[in-house]
């Protein structure tokens, strides 16, 4: 891999246009939206979205950006709502993100499908939710974690998405014990206890993990996580010096998928 795929805005919208634009992308825990109401919202490669459990138990994947002028609706990581109300000019929507009403100055002239905001392929699987912005997206099948769920530690990393990835795959192997989700989870079993090690790409030098974990309290990897971003910050410095990744078996074939 060349200094600018780690180092340059560039290569991230490349990325966001050949890899986060097909692929389905986790969002969160499927217990983060326990109930009618719950949300989260995120920057998923280049992608603004919301995800929230309905008053009818659905969970839905919405882009976050305001039918009116493209604005962010949701401001605020997590919380509860009745609706959603953009902050710049009124308009508010359902917990389906169906438009409901706008002040009179910028109201629309008549109600039609597209105020609504964009609906995303919504799946929920393996205790997690996924989403994808491709409008015919491949099927997903990911088999569920036996422990009930125990939290999410949210790690801020400077660093390029791929230096995480290459970190998480780099002395693994594929085995049930360990499992690669493209292109952005890393599955960890360590007897009864599951961890959902998730890398969310926000710009070309920001990564957030999130750590869930099923069958233990999620304090317990908070340890893992700060040795994780303490590596991936080193090996950041060490991409963008030109010092490129081992390749590992699974480091080998992520840079070869990423290449196709």
């Amino acid at each position: 891999m060349k200094v600018e795929a780690y180092t340059e805005g560039e290569a991230f919208q490349a990325e966001k246009r050949t890899v986060f634009s097909t692929e389905w992308l986790p969002l969160c825990a499927a217990a983060q939206l326990a109930n009618a109401g719950d949300f989260v919202s995120a920057t998923v490669g280049g992608w603004s979205v919301i995800g929230a459990r309905d008053k009818d138990g659905a969970v839905r994947v919405l882009r976050n950006a305001c039918r009116h002028q493209n604005m962010q609706v949701v401001a605020a990581p997590s919380g509860t709502c009745e609706s959603f109300r953009c902050r710049f000019h009124g308009w508010t929507y359902d917990l389906q993100g169906r438009f409901l009403a706008a002040p009179p100055p910028v109201a629309p002239k008549e109600r039609t499908p597209d105020l609504d905001l964009a609906q995303l392929s919504t799946v929920v699987a393996s205790g997690l939710v996924f989403f994808n912005v491709a409008q015919r997206p491949a099927a997903l099948a990911l088999t569920e974690p036996a422990a009930a769920y125990g939290g999410t530690l949210a790690t801020d990393i400077a660093c390029n998405w791929k230096v995480c990835v290459e970190h998480l795959l780099a002395e693994h192997a594929s085995s049930p014990d360990f499992t690669w989700v493209w292109p952005l989870l890393a599955i960890r079993q360590a007897g009864s206890v599951t961890v959902m090690e998730q890398v969310v790409p926000h710009t070309f030098l920001r990564t957030r993990l999130f750590t869930h974990v099923f069958g233990a309290a999620a304090d317990e990897q908070k340890p893992v996580a700060a040795t994780i971003k303490h590596a991936c910050e080193n090996l950041q410095t060490k991409r963008a010096a030109g010092i490129g990744a081992a390749e590992s078996p699974l480091v080998a074939a992520f840079h070869a998928r990423l290449m196709e």
